[in-house]
């Protein structure tokens, strides 16, 4: 550009011309300096005033293109959602707000709604989302809910980095059911009924048929009077449940029930895991197809109710085996009748109780029945009533000419069972089949003489037991007619043996018990697999097959325990009445290290329910070790107190600590009261020799008719038994005196003149004064008083004092025995002598040893008490005031004293003083081994520590001494 104008126009020219190029410049800084640019495959990452990456724009690393935001905020809290009830579901909207901002991010994506019943506070999660609203000035949605129960609705917010906000507060609401007006034709099925929403009022007359009623939907109130005509009742449809009036005393005559009707039958109690099923289709049976099974302990009683007439001979029995046996306790049962009061409602049980315990179990009571008895009828029998305020019969009542009593307040029966009773009340284990159950009344009279032609009835005709008594002539039965063996204690009369019928010897001293029955333990030596059942649960007890007592195995239990533990393992239970005894014994072998308060065996007496009542025990607190002993209750047998009904058999190692103890030979026995032998049955010839014992017979019970001449020798009476009282004037002759009988102190001062004694009578002995030798010189022994006390002195073939016993003063001037060894050399006798002084100081005995030695000079000997007596003991010392042992300690941590408690030490318990020593096994002590010491010494422990610059397991032996 040229400038041809003055200086004033140039400045003006070159003015305008700067103001352009500033004009263009400004136009080119504001404008968009990408408004014409590409991203070539790669991306543009955005980033905010701070530095920090916000978003990349182009290719991704996967591939694609996108705007991908980076380190997003999460977006704000929406408001609370409005919810609307829906058929079936809700209607969820969101307004669009929010509660903690004014403005929606840039960067929203979704409203997520979140459903759940778990209340308002409610922390949504995936398995709480049910939609979603994308429109960000807010929207709705339709969401299903399952039930109609209040649910709680909560919304949260998600931005584009899929990022999630706070939740925002619940609403509450329901989803709303279908009415009417909702439903079309038809459209509900049986599937869309609820429970009980079909009512009468819902039914049209005619509309139920029998296609519509389910078995057993017609009850007896639904009946209309007479509607039941016999062409409406099927074969077999009635049982005796359903009889009544004198059809149902007809058919009770003869009840049984083939286990096929569920109804029949009341389970009374039960284990927890026990059960009680009707199986059909069982081939084996042997009445029908059906039985009755018990899965563990279970008491069941039949529904059936039986008129009780006590003028009528009851058969109840019933066929059972067991199919598998109970994995502890025994496989046992009772059965038998369960007595009903008048109102035929309350059960009356043998003592008056309305309870299912403690029933009539005429047919078996508590029997075994093992798996592989197979299929086994019980059968027992009932008649009358017992007396007002007695007990009925506890059963077993098997022979139909002793039958059991019921309770005086029966007047129904109903058959009782109680099944897997040995396997415990808690047990579900064992399983008992049941095939048929009868019961029977047997009436008489129906047929008489004039119905029977002379000599019809011929031995095949007869029942077992049907020839009583007063059936037969008399003189008719001969001993002919008696096998061997067949008349026991039910087939004589009271007092029907006398003595002209006991032949001589007959009756010995174990026939005189008084304890009857049968060992009801079914495993007494713990030999079979009913003992390896009752331990297998017991760590602490087991079968031990290697010893017995008598036998190949018994029962072991281990006592050591780190406290004292009582250990006890039940043997067997039964049921009982108050006032039931038994007999308990058995052989018991304690180890010599077992340490405890007692050894027993037990009878745990219980209620019905279970609570402990009292115990009856044969024990010991002080057992013999190292041997079989054995105990028992008698004289004095376990009696049942007031309430109770369960008798646990039980053996035990009581407190124990340390050791074992065995069982074998165990028996339990009803004791059976009453005197069985008949007054002046027992004559002398009766007796085996030595049968009567002192024991038997009662005090002054043996006048003099009741001794034979010359019988009373003196090796027959105790010392000084006979007093001038006893004897007869002139009763006392020279031949009824023993040679060497009459001592000194028998006789009387001055009784024994010159012409008393044989010419020959003093031969042989010396007596002067009151000196008593056994010979003039040698070896001989001499008594004598020495004026202040008595002196035996003992004197040796060369004439030698060789020791001596006298009663004198020991060294602390006490009244002690003293006795003087033999001289060592040839001092005199009284030098150099060891001496032994047995005395008391205070209340305590003591042994006093001392000794003299020997010192020779030139000016010669002279004596000085030895400082050191010694006593030499050839074998074992063993005082109880000893207690010595060894333990291994493995200390806690180097350097850290730790300590053992020893306990079982055993020492005197009145003793009030304890020495404690210990000392480590170890090569290494005062290096290695820091130290050893003892704290807390009493009767039965002490505390033992050690101190190592090491962990490893150290032996420390130990010594504690008991003082008085």
């Amino acid at each position: 550009m040229e400038f041809r104008l003055d200086e004033r126009e140039k400045s003006k020219g070159f003015a305008a011309y700067l103001k352009q190029i500033e004009d263009r410049l400004a136009v080119l800084e504001s404008a968009n300096p990408l408004t014409h640019a590409s991203i070539e495959s790669g991306s543009l990452d955005v980033y905010d005033d701070e530095g920090n990456l916000r978003a990349s724009i182009g290719m991704q690393d996967d591939g694609t293109a996108a705007l991908v935001p980076h380190n997003s905020v999460p977006p704000p809290t929406p408001t609370a959602p409005a919810v609307e009830p829906a058929l079936s579901g809700l209607v969820v909207t969101w307004d669009g707000d929010w509660a903690d901002s004014d403005i929606t991010p840039a960067d929203y994506a979704t409203i997520q709604i979140h459903v759940s019943g778990a209340g308002a506070d409610f922390l949504p999660d995936l398995s709480t989302l049910v939609a979603t609203i994308s429109a960000p000035l807010g929207g709705s949605a339709t969401v299903a809910v399952e039930g109609y129960a209040p649910v709680w609705v909560r919304l949260v917010a998600t931005n584009t980095a899929a990022m999630t906000g706070p939740p925002s507060s619940a609403t509450q609401s329901a989803a709303r059911q279908a009415v009417g007006q909702d439903l079309i034709d038809a459209i509900i099925d049986e599937t869309k009924l609820a429970e009980d929403a079909v009512t009468a009022a819902k039914i049209a007359l005619g509309a139920v048929g029998s296609t519509a009623l389910a078995d057993g939907a017609v009850l007896e109130a639904k009946l209309a009077k007479a509607a039941v005509t016999l062409d409406k009742i099927g074969a077999g449809a009635v049982t005796l449940n359903a009889l009544g009036g004198a059809v149902s005393d007809l058919a009770a005559q003869r009840y049984v029930d083939a286990m096929g009707d569920p109804n029949a039958w009341t389970v009374l109690a039960k284990a927890a895991t026990a059960r009680w099923d009707h199986l059909d289709g069982v081939l084996d049976a042997r009445t029908g197809r059906t039985v009755g099974q018990a899965t563990g302990h279970v008491a069941l009683r039949g529904a059936v109710k039986v008129p009780y007439d006590p003028e009528v001979l009851y058969r109840v029995s019933a066929r059972v085996r067991t199919t598998a046996p109970s994995t502890t306790g025994t496989d046992s049962l009772y059965i038998g009748v369960a007595g009903i009061a008048a109102d035929g409602v309350t059960l009356v049980n043998r003592v008056g109780g309305a309870t299912h315990s403690s029933q009539h179990y005429c047919a078996a009571s508590n029997a075994p029945l093992p798996s592989t008895a197979g299929w086994t009828t019980f059968v027992g029998y009932v008649r009358g009533r017992a007396v007002p305020g007695a007990n009925g019969s506890a059963g077993a009542n098997t022979d139909p000419r002793a039958p059991g009593v019921l309770h005086d307040q029966v007047r129904f029966i109903t058959p009782m069972l109680w099944l897997n009773f040995g396997s415990g009340g808690t047990s579900g284990s064992g399983v008992m089949q049941v095939d048929a159950v009868t019961v029977e009344a047997l009436k008489t009279g129906v047929v008489d003489g004039t119905n029977l032609v002379i000599g019809s009835v011929a031995a095949a005709h007869l029942a077992a037991d049907s020839v009583v008594a007063g059936k037969v002539a008399a003189d008719a039965i001969g001993a002919r007619e008696i096998l061997a063996d067949a008349i026991g204690v039910n087939e004589l009369a009271a007092a029907a043996v006398t003595a002209r019928a006991v032949a001589a010897g007959a009756i010995t001293a174990e026939k005189l018990t008084i304890v009857g029955g049968n060992n009801i333990l079914s495993d007494p030596s713990f030999e079979g697999a009913y003992t390896a059942a009752i331990v297998s649960s017991l760590t602490w007890a087991t079968q031990d097959k290697a010893f017995g007592n008598g036998s190949p195995s018994s029962l072991r239990i281990d006592a050591t325990s780190a406290s004292p533990a009582y250990r006890a393992v039940e043997l067997t239970s039964m049921p009982v009445t108050p006032g039931d005894q038994l007999y308990l014994a058995t052989d018991y072998y304690a180890s010599a290290d077992w340490a405890g308060a007692e050894i027993n065996m037990q009878v745990r007496w219980e209620t019905a329910a279970g609570a402990i009542l009292s115990y009856g025990k044969a024990s010991t607190t002080t057992p013999t070790r190292g041997a079989w002993s054995r105990l028992s209750t008698s004289p004095n047998p376990a009696t049942a107190p007031a309430n109770a009904a369960i008798a646990r058999i039980r053996v035990e190692s009581g407190n124990g600590t340390a050791g074992r103890v065995w069982f074998d030979n165990a028996a339990v026995r009803p004791v059976v009261p009453g005197v069985q032998i008949a007054d002046g049955s027992i004559t002398t010839p009766k007796l085996v020799a030595l049968s009567v014992t002192a024991e038997k017979v009662a005090a002054l019970a043996i006048s003099a008719e009741k001794i034979a001449a010359l019988a009373v020798t003196t090796a027959k009476l105790d010392a000084l038994a006979v007093t001038t009282e006893k004897l007869a004037v002139n009763s006392v002759t020279a031949t009824k005196i023993a040679a060497g009988a009459i001592e000194a102190t028998h006789i009387k001062a001055g009784a024994i003149t010159a012409e008393k004694i044989d010419a020959d009578a003093l031969n042989g002995k010396v007596i002067t004064g009151a000196v008593v030798r056994t010979a003039a010189t040698g070896d001989r022994v001499i008594v004598t008083n020495d004026g202040s006390t008595g002196v035996i002195s003992f004197w040796n073939a060369a004439d030698k004092l060789s020791a001596e016993i006298s009663s004198g003063l020991d060294k602390d001037g006490l009244q002690a025995l003293v006795i003087n060894g033999p001289n060592p050399n040839s001092a005199p006798f009284w030098v150099g002598r060891p001496r032994v002084s047995l005395g008391a100081d205070g209340n305590r005995g003591q042994i006093e040893l001392a000794a003299q030695k020997v010192v020779v000079g030139p000016s010669g000997s002279s004596s000085v008490p030895s400082a050191l007596p010694i006593l030499e003991v050839l074998g074992y010392l063993d005082a109880r005031n000893f207690a010595v042992g060894r333990v291994t300690i493995v200390p806690s941590a180097p350097n850290t004293p730790t300590s053992i408690t020893v306990t079982g030490l055993g020492l005197p318990s009145n003793a009030t003083r304890f020495f404690a020593l210990a000392t480590a096994v170890t090569t290494v002590p005062g290096t290695t081994l820091l130290g050893v010491g003892t704290t807390d010494a009493n009767p039965r422990s002490v505390n033992i520590w050690l101190s190592r610059a090491n962990t490893n397991a150290t032996w420390v032996d130990y010594l504690v001494i008991a003082m008085p």
